[in-house]
């Protein structure tokens, strides 16, 4: 154990420390986090729409309400890759030292010149449109990498000296809104250029030619559930460590993000969700927070008889319902503990193995991925919501099965804490 502690703080430590201060990572996980707004604010417009009760529902087609309910998600979650060209490339330019409003505003414009804006009907006519494919699912690499080069070349340019010089006697607002221009002039020819490159190949465009050779690869990869368990057993060994497991899953986030607008797309089509079994995975993977510790607050709670996890397992229980693990991932501890470096890693194989054996009986045949409850809503509740009763107590079933696995290691850390406890009590007696 010493030895690999030893590892960790030599080897891994480092590595996690330069990525997670990386302008570029900081930028992306910046600009996710201020996506939260769009999902969170339309959930409760997308439970009145879809609440799973028919004749709600039916009443709601009846009167055409439900047009206007898929016009809220059409505007926000079915358009995430919009709004990360423009917060990606944001949060970049604020970080490099630039005017950041300007590095989003180059970054969007970019992001929907290189768009394709016509759509070919099959009478040979065209329609002069932006597709939600690609201001969403198919547009999420795309504008990242956007994100990225745009502020890139901004700044370059501007270090250089690429701009209009006003005179003092010139209000400010209306320097810092012309003295770009050049560096706009500059951007979007190149970019122009990029966009008449692209058409000659044989994708016709860059959004295509990334999602074909470089996001195509990523998401059959990424995709899988397996690799969604691994990642996360990943990230809770790095736990174990004091390594926020942050640092491994802001590389998986894109991933995330592109399964999850994929889904919104396939339901508001109508469509078989094609990632189902992922997102049902992801939503098991983390009950109660980093390693599922919700079933170990429960064992704490329950079974405790040192009075050091007696008096913590009534402390945490309460947060960990509402997946705020801290107290217990501290007070227990768990990191830099090797009794529970086992159930930490398992605990993903663990849910997401039932989580599969679920889908694939059938509990969320009717998973609604437009419905985005607040990440402190205890899970059974998000699960009865999104899906339904079958669904809400395989949560709780999910619960029981990583409290049964935890329980032997707690038993074992309770046993060496009342023996510890009984050691003090003898000693104050002497």
């Amino acid at each position: 154990m010493s030895n690999f502690k030893q590892f960790f703080e030599q080897k891994v430590v480092p590595v996690t420390g330069k990525m997670s201060s990386n302008k570029i990572i900081k930028a992306l996980t910046s600009s996710m986090m201020a996506t939260m707004p769009l999902s969170l604010g339309t959930s409760i417009v997308a439970i009145l729409a879809n609440f799973p009760i028919a004749s709600w529902t039916n009443f709601l087609a009846a009167h055409g309400i439900n047009v206007h309910a898929t016009a809220i998600i059409g505007g926000t979650t079915q358009i995430m890759g919009l709004f990360l060209a423009f917060l990606v490339a944001y949060n970049y330019t604020k970080l490099l030292g630039e005017d950041a409003i300007t590095g989003g505003v180059l970054s969007l414009g970019t992001f929907i010149i290189l768009m394709p804006q016509t759509y070919a009907l099959a009478d040979g006519a065209s329609l002069s449109v932006l597709q939600l494919k690609y201001l969403g699912s198919s547009g999420i690499f795309v504008s990242m990498i956007v994100g990225i080069l745009i502020p890139c070349l901004y700044c370059f340019l501007q270090k250089k000296g690429f701009v209009i010089k006003f005179p003092d006697s010139v209000p400010e607002m209306i320097t810092k809104s012309l003295s770009p221009t050049f560096i706009a002039m500059i951007v979007f020819i190149v970019v122009f250029g990029v966009r008449i490159a692209f058409g000659y190949t044989p994708y016709g465009n860059i959004f295509d030619f990334i999602n074909n050779t470089v996001g195509q690869p990523i998401m059959l990869l990424g995709s899988s559930p397996i690799s969604l368990i691994m990642v996360y057993a990943i990230g809770n060994l790095f736990w174990c460590f004091g390594i926020h497991p942050g640092s491994v899953l802001t590389f998986y986030t894109p991933v995330i993000l592109t399964v999850i607008t994929g889904n919104i797309e396939a339901f508001q089509k109508g469509s078989p969700l094609p990632y189902l079994t992922f997102i049902i995975v992801y939503t098991f993977i983390m009950l109660g927070g980093t390693g599922s510790t919700l079933g170990l607050a429960f064992d704490m709670f329950l079974f405790s008889k040192s009075k050091r996890f007696k008096a913590l397992g009534k402390l945490a229980i309460i947060p960990n319902i509402f997946n705020i693990n801290e107290p217990l991932i501290f007070g227990t501890p768990i990191i830099f503990n090797p009794i529970f470096i086992i159930p930490m890693i398992a605990t993903p194989f663990l849910n997401g193995g039932i989580a599969i054996l679920l889908v694939k009986l059938g509990a969320y045949s009717t998973y609604n991925p437009t419905i985005k409850m607040p990440w402190t809503m205890p899970a059974p509740i998000t699960a009865l919501i999104q899906t339904g009763v079958w669904a809400s107590l395989g949560v709780c079933l999910v619960i029981v099965a990583t409290a049964i696995l935890y329980y032997p290691f707690f038993k074992f850390a309770d046993k060496q804490a009342v023996k510890e406890e009984m050691q003090e009590e003898t000693a104050q007696a002497v």
